[in-house]
């Protein structure tokens, strides 16, 4: 066994391989049942066998070792270390060692000085954020164990043993309380919890968790951590219970979920032993605990994989300092050319010691020290921007990543959208008055107030009394639709005062639960609740009236929680909801009055639904059990109970169950419904709402009159669900968010490619995407849907996916393999031709299992293609897969799981795009950490002011509290700023550098040296203010097209510098030639030794004199804009001010007299050579223009890889179509037609190779 990276890896002696050791709990979930049970029985025996217990324990404890996230935070001096062996801060110590040398003190302490703060400041830093990270680690608390245990009299009973939580292990039981950190991850078995898992997910609405089923309604279903459905079972190690509640009834939870069949142990047979002591000896312990069974530990939770990804993030495949290390690298060319030079001119002069001292002088003049300090302060000034606009940035080395995206993923649903919606109406199924037709069922009209449908079925049953015929079906179907609105949910309430946590209060939910809660419960049912004073707080039931008649307290205490979508929808039909108080609950204090009377016949109701108090009629719904949403059927569904009023019996009650398919999931309803029932327009209303960018929900009820209610509660799911009448659709509409389609516009103009990933509903994604404007779907161009198809006798290599055509009914299918696989036999060879078709001018709308399947089919052909060829594709083009032309072509992904989201943003990123995902860090967290920049929005406005007022969110990379896509371009272009900022500052660092050396290289030839005054100057004077001003350049407010080149090595790169390398050496060698050819030059040599001085000459003078405009020039140079990326210069009035101060200075010391200037920085005067001072001059600013020229017109400023707008997507759309001339030579050039493309060849990525292969198919369709 052997710990990396804080997982334990195990050697399998079966196939010789290491793995990992984790508790499986991908099984049944009787099983789960059975694991808790046999745990509890091993702690029952545990006194009896207690050696051979504390063995057992003792092996569980080695494989899955204790439960502790450990965080070791290094010690100051190991840290320190660290920092001090690497490559830049060893070379700095050289050339600070180096000028203390030589007495160049006053510098080299300046940077020994910065240097060593530097150091000092990331050591601290580092060690600061491990504590933090160890902070947020922690997770050591007391937890009480449960175990079986035996008395003298052989009762069995449990028992609480408080322990560490350090001391759990998979497997054991604990209890759940109310303001409990969960240490681990759990399965809740008992009871209910509602959790903040806010530090995980960046979600701040509580969630409602629910038992894991048990018995016969839960048989053969196999418990899935990963999945929506058995998540609402897990409590997530990190996140916070904030309320609880047990169940009343043990014996009663174990019969309503099975029908006796079940054999395998519950965790109820060990729970429920207390309560049935405890009822018959009147402890004050009524209730039995909320309990929960340990499923992973330590770094295998769900806090741990987030601890561990912050401890050892993902290496980015983009590393700015790694290619400036290969730049220096090839640099190496001229420090090994001016070496040569100095040893040339100095060979045979000086002793090998001088020789050797010159020469590393010249290195640590040629790569300056400063480089590292230069190219930190211009992340910190982007990092510290973004802070300012209310972006928080959890890593600021993805800042420059930002400057190279080219590829967008939006989330829908608050992201493009806003994320309450809102009721746009239902549409009830009404008898047809086409008699021709074989059905007599269609759909009605839009009915924009629900409550008005619920009014007219309650007029026409009054007016009929017969059922059956087509007014009485009309009317029931109403009310049935009405019913599903108002009652089958799973939303619920949490009450503040029990949990005392800070939630927000001011949404506009709380102010339609008003005393519609608890409160009210009590004053409708007060003969129910009369003990329940006497045993609580209270004095008497009169002590209500002040909750009842202040809706302030209860709208302070309340909340709703559960699916935004379902409290939408209950608060639209105006209803009241009324929730047992959670004391009240217990069985020992119910004394019913009337035996009859329902509240209390019926123990386990808890939630009633009752209409508005101006509603004559005063019926109410009591919700006797749900069934909760299954990912698998897709459909939830509630069992009510309808009284006609409150004093009713349950003689007069009638029995519904209430049927609802989520959006998306419509035909999984229509398959269990009576066929007689759908709608003969079933079909095409359901299009025609979607096609309108409508959320729709299906909805279906029947009647339960022959079955008693204890056969309601122990009856299977699948029998209840069947044979169901069709009611009507639920509409809801999804509104854009105001800024959407302006953002998206902004970001097509750069050149963006933009895909919608959402787990919503092809069509309805499609209508959302076509009302933002024409970005994920092209206009003009015909739109496909790739979906999944089921085959009973599937192909290996076949991912089963056909495409649909969005545009004609009855459309045919076409088969994806046959259609983009060249040849079924040898799938995965690279016959594919590159052709000049135009192609690609069409859309496609990909569901997740499509995604899924081509996903599958990729990794298989990738199989294929090794073993035949006998080696992995090491490029793209030697195995193109259908999964490659769909992921160039696509521009929504719908019903995208959030493992399909991640999946997708890998998939991108293998094909060679780097990609922006922006979401709401809920769902999208494992999509924003898998791209290479990951935005983390808001779903709704922070309530304050202070958009940082909430902190940053470990969700994503980029986080931030506006609620809307507006901070997509603001963060692409700050991150656009910081990359051209760090190319600049990297080139004014050599240009410098290089400056520097040219200057003391052309002294070398004549044995001299600049004076150490002038390197002051130059250093402290000249280059480090402009270093600190120059990245403080803002950028653009809007994108442009195209992007910063972000490689060092590339064409345009090299040309910059090697082409202003030029000219500073050359313009140097002309400045020195000049003074040369002067009668009055004084040549200082060994011929003049009575007046030679090494520093004090004209040769010196003038080098350094002529050097200062070039430090100068070069910072102007490299400060403009061009028009791309970045403010111009201008704006930024610091460094302006800063140039012409410069430039004003350096012309000073050439062409004025000024004595202590000159004896302080050790000038020759020349000033009596008025003419040679003044051709000077004007050669120093013809040298400026010259660096400004060559740079605006002979350098290109945009990266030499082809972006989207160059691809065959990108001719038609906003995005900007690139010249067709160029896209021909572009084209050319691909194809190999073509060897040159100025500004040089362009870097062809592997997605663009892809498009050129797949445009041509594609074409095929349009």
């Amino acid at each position: 066994m052997f710990v990396w990276r804080e997982e334990r890896f195990w050697y399998n002696d079966q196939d010789g391989s290491w793995t990992r050791r984790s508790f499986n709990v991908d099984v049944t979930y009787a099983d789960l049942q059975s694991v808790a049970h046999d745990c509890a029985v091993k702690e029952m025996r545990y006194d009896t066998v207690k050696s051979q217990k504390c063995d057992a324990r003792r092996k569980r404890l080695l494989v899955y070792g204790p439960n502790v996230l450990t965080v070791e935070v290094s010690n100051f001096g190991r840290l320190l270390m660290t920092e001090v062996f690497k490559p830049f801060f060893v070379f700095q110590v050289i050339s600070v060692s180096v000028w203390m040398y030589q007495d160049y003190r006053i510098y080299a302490s300046v940077i020994l000085g910065m240097t060593v703060v530097s150091v000092l400041y990331n050591v601290f830093e580092t060690r600061r954020n491990l504590k933090a990270v160890q902070k947020l680690a922690a997770s050591e608390c007391l937890v009480k164990r449960l175990t079986l245990s035996t008395n003298k009299a052989a009762d069995i009973g449990f028992k609480k043993v408080t322990i560490s939580s350090s001391e759990l292990l998979p497997g054991d039981i604990v209890e759940v309380e109310a303001g409990m950190s969960f240490p681990c991850d759990l399965v809740l078995l008992a009871g209910q919890c509602v959790v903040n898992e806010s530090m995980l997910t960046g979600e701040s609405a509580p969630v409602p968790k629910t038992p894991l089923p048990s018995g016969s309604s839960a048989f053969g279903q196999v418990f899935q951590s990963k999945s929506d459905r058995d998540r609402r079972h897990m409590l997530l190690s990190g996140t916070l219970a904030i309320q609880i509640r047990g169940s009343s009834d043990p014996r009663m939870h174990q019969m309503s979920g099975s029908d006796g069949s079940d054999q395998h142990a519950s965790i109820w047979q060990f729970l429920g032993l207390q309560h049935s002591q405890a009822a018959s000896s009147s402890t004050k312990e009524d209730t039995a605990p909320v309990a929960a069974m340990v499923i992973s530990t330590a770094y295998g939770t769900a806090k741990g994989h987030l601890v561990r990804a912050i401890r050892f993030p993902k290496p980015s495949k983009y590393n700015f300092e790694r290619k400036l290390y290969h730049f220096v690298a090839n640099s190496a060319i001229y420090l090994v050319v001016v070496c040569a030079a100095t040893i040339y001119f100095q060979v045979g002069k000086e002793s090998a010691m001088t020789i050797f001292e010159a020469c590393i002088n010249l290195v640590t003049i040629a790569v300056p020290a400063a480089l590292p300090l230069a190219l930190s302060i211009g992340i910190s000034v982007s990092f510290n921007r973004l802070q300012g606009k209310g972006v928080y940035c959890i890593n600021p080395g993805r800042i420059l990543s930002l400057g190279r995206v080219d590829t967008l993923c939006f989330d829908k649903t608050g992201t493009i959208t806003e994320d309450g919606l809102n009721l746009k109406g239902v549409v009830v199924v009404k008898k047809c008055e086409n008699e021709t037709l074989n059905t007599t069922m269609g759909c009605g009209e839009l009915e924009k107030d629900p409550h008005a449908v619920f009014l007219q079925g309650q007029q026409a049953l009054l007016v009929r009394s017969s059922v059956g015929d087509s007014a009485d079906r009309n009317s029931v179907s109403s009310l049935g639709l009405f019913y599903t609105l108002a009652a089958c949910h799973d939303i619920s309430l949490l009450d503040h005062m029990e949990t005392g946590s800070g939630i927000a209060k001011g949404d506009e939910i709380k102010k339609v639960i008003g005393v519609k809660i608890s409160a009210e419960w009590l004053r409708r049912f007060p003969t129910v609740c009369r003990e329940f004073f006497s045993k609580n707080s209270y004095a008497n039931p009169s002590d209500t009236t002040i909750v009842e008649h202040d809706p302030r307290i209860v709208q302070e205490r309340y909340q709703f929680i559960g699916d935004p979508l379902e409290i939408q929808m209950f608060t639209s039909t105006g209803w009241r909801y009324m929730a047992r108080p959670f004391e009240e609950i217990s069985p020992s204090v119910r004394r019913p009055d009337s035996p009859t009377h329902w509240t209390n016949a019926l123990s386990a109701v808890d939630t009633v639904i009752m209409p508005p108090t101006e509603v004559d009629s005063k019926p109410l719904l009591a919700v006797l059990r749900k069934f909760t949403f299954d990912s698998e059927i897709r459909i939830m569904s509630t069992i009510v109970l309808e009284l006609p009023s409150i004093d009713s019996t349950l003689d007069d009650a009638r029995s519904w169950i209430l049927v609802k398919a989520p959006h998306g999931d419509v035909y999984s309803l229509q398959e269990i419904c009576v066929p007689e029932s759908l709608p003969h327009d079933f079909h095409s209303q359901l299009q025609t709402l979607t096609a309108e960018g409508y959320r729709v929900l299906a909805c279906a009820y029947r009647l339960l009159g022959s079955m008693t209610i204890p056969q309601m509660m122990v009856a299977k799911r699948k029998h209840m669900e069947s044979e169901l009448i069709f009611s009507g659709f639920l509409v809801m509409e999804n509104k854009l968010k105001p800024e959407t389609s302006g953002v998206l516009l902004q970001l097509a103009k750069a050149g963006l490619r933009e895909i919608m990933v959402t787990g919503d509903n092809p069509f309805t994604a499609a209508a959302v995407a076509r009302q933002s404007g024409p970005y994920f779907l092209k206009p003009g161009c015909r739109t496909y849907l790739l979906d999944q198809v089921p085959d009973s006798n599937p192909e290996r290599y076949k991912s089963r996916c056909v495409l649909t055509s969005f545009d004609t009914e009855g459309r045919s299918e076409i088969d994806v393999d046959t259609f983009l696989l060249p040849q079924p036999t040898d799938a995965g060879s690279s016959n594919y031709q590159t052709s000049g078709g135009s192609g690609g001018a069409v859309n496609l709308v990909v569901t997740g299992r499509a995604f899924y399947a081509l996903l599958q089919q990729h990794e298989h052909l990738v199989e294929r293609y090794t073993e035949r060829t006998g080696s992995t594709p090491v490029k793209i083009m030697e195995c193109i897969t259908p999964l490659h032309m769909v992921l160039t072509q696509a521009g929504i992904f719908s019903r995208m799981s959030p493992q399909h989201k991640m999946e997708l943003m890998r998939s991108l990123q293998d094909l060679g795009y780097v990609v922006c995902m922006t979401g709401d860090g809920a769902n999208d967290s494992g999509a924003l950490k898998a791209a290479d920049v990951g935005i983390s929005i808001a779903s709704k406005p922070a309530a304050s002011t202070d958009t940082m007022a909430a902190g940053p969110s470990i969700a994503a990379p980029f986080s931030t509290k506006l609620a809307h896509i507006g901070v997509v371009p603001m963060v692409l272009a700050e991150g656009r700023c910081a990359l051209v900022s760090a190319t600049v500052m990297f080139k004014y660092m050599f240009f410098y550098g290089m400056t520097q050396a040219t200057s003391v290289i052309v002294l070398y030839r004549l044995r001299l040296e600049l004076f150490d005054n002038q390197y002051l100057l130059v250093d402290l004077g000249l280059v480090f203010p402009l270093v600190l001003l120059m990245p403080a350049t803002h950028p653009r407010k809007e994108l442009t097209h195209g992007r910063p080149e972000g490689n060092l090595l590339t064409f345009p790169i090299l040309i910059s510098v090697y082409g202003q390398s030029v000219f500073i050496m050359a313009f140097q060698v002309i400045a020195q030639v000049y003074l040369e050819q002067q009668s009055w030059y004084e040549r200082a040599n060994d011929e003049n030794a009575d007046r030679f001085d090494w520093q004090y000459n004209q040769n010196t003078t003038v080098s350094f004199l002529f050097a200062s405009f070039q430090y100068v020039a070069t910072a102007l140079t490299l400060s403009q804009s061009f028009g791309l990326f970045r403010n111009s210069v201008l704006s930024n009035w610091p460094l302006t001010a800063t140039l012409i101060c410069q430039f004003v200075l350096s012309s000073l010391l050439l062409l004025k007299k000024m004595r202590f200037v000159s004896k302080l920085f050790g000038l020759v005067d020349l000033t009596q050579h008025w003419h040679f001072l003044l051709g000077l001059w004007l050669l120093a600013v013809g040298n400026s223009l010259l660096f400004v020229v060559f740079e605006r017109y002979a350098v290109f400023h945009k990266s030499t890889e082809l972006d989207m707008s160059d691809t065959p997507r990108g001719e038609a759309g906003p995005g900007g179509s690139a010249n067709a001339a160029g896209l021909d030579r572009m084209r050319r050039l691909l194809r190999g037609q073509e060897t040159f493309c100025l500004p040089g060849r362009p870097v062809v990525r592997d997605f663009f190779q892809v498009a050129e292969v797949a445009g041509p198919l594609w074409a095929q369709l349009s």
